[in-house]
């Protein structure tokens, strides 16, 4: 779809956004054609979860350039200062009042120029009912600090703001049972954290070692440290204001408990160890098989 002339046509093709960071948040990505007289492209983001997906089938070959295999794709077209694409989401956050957020963004990954992000950000407010209320979300420091280079008519919205009234962040939508514990993060490095404790935190870490899951009493960039690691590791992670002196976990620290981060709310309930120990058992990581060393020769 080349433009958005209503509501319809905007939720009708946006999805979930893939890290969930912000209950009711939805996401549409969009594709720019530097190749093709900047051509705009809405995806159905249902359909196609990553720009790729869309840009293979339909903007490949037959008169325009062969969109080459993803790992090239994301080599070139998130970092190459010669990409064909500039490619990113417009994401709507609800807030308390109306009309909600309306949010151009690029990954937090992505090396494009303010040129760049201009050219995106021109083209997309002009060719959706939105557009005046379009605004650019920074989704990294890198980012940012390129977008200062934008004109000054192009209005920013920081992530502060798109987080302000939320009390329920969830990063990585998982189920896990583990013991809980309350930790401090500047102590992670003395204290003893196990792999399969669900740690309380009182703010974001920079690192922390393998855990069953994670809570923070502070929300979290989506691409923070922690949440790329809780997504490799495919645990829970969240983030909860006040998350120290809520009454619900502050009742089961040092407990067995099952933790579920849902896309719009979570729980949590004591389990016995026997539970927690079989639950462990199903899961556990495969072992990793170090080849033996022949010191025969």
């Amino acid at each position: 779809m080349a433009a958005l002339g209503c509501e319809s046509d905007f939720f009708g093709l946006a999805s979930e956004p893939l890290d969930a960071a912000i209950p009711g948040a939805r996401s549409l990505k969009f594709v720019l054609d530097r190749a093709d007289g900047d051509s705009l492209y809405f995806q159905n983001s249902r359909k196609y979860l990553v720009h790729w997906e869309f840009a293979s089938e339909h903007l490949s070959g037959r008169g325009l350039p062969v969109v080459p295999d993803l790992p090239s794709f994301n080599e070139t077209e998130y970092y190459s200062p010669d990409r064909r694409f500039v490619l990113g989401a417009v994401t709507f956050y609800e807030t308390s009042g109306e009309p909600g957020i309306w949010a151009f963004e690029l990954s937090g990954y992505d090396t494009a120029t303010a040129e760049m992000m201009e050219l995106a950000f021109r083209a997309v407010a002009g060719a959706a009912y939105f557009g005046e209320l379009l605004r650019f979300h920074p989704t990294s420091e890198a980012v940012l600090l390129e977008a200062e280079r934008l004109p000054r008519d192009i209005p920013i919205v920081a992530t502060d703001e798109i987080f302000a009234g939320i009390d329920y962040q969830p990063l990585n939508l998982a189920t896990a049972l583990g013991r809980l514990a309350f930790v401090r993060a500047d102590d992670l490095e003395d204290s003893f954290v196990g792999f399969r404790d669900i740690v309380v935190l009182d703010r974001v870490p920079n690192d922390i070692t393998v855990v069953s899951g994670i809570i923070t009493a502070e929300l979290q960039t989506p691409l923070s440290h922690v949440n790329v690691l809780s997504q490799n590791r495919g645990t829970p992670n969240m983030g909860l204001r006040g998350a120290l002196a809520h009454d619900e976990l502050r009742a089961l620290d040092g407990k067995w408990v099952r933790l579920v981060v849902g896309a719009f709310e979570w729980s949590i309930e004591e389990v016995d160890r026997a539970e927690a120990d079989e639950w462990w058992e199903a899961h556990r990581p495969a072992s990793v098989q170090v080849p033996f060393l022949d010191l025969s020769a």
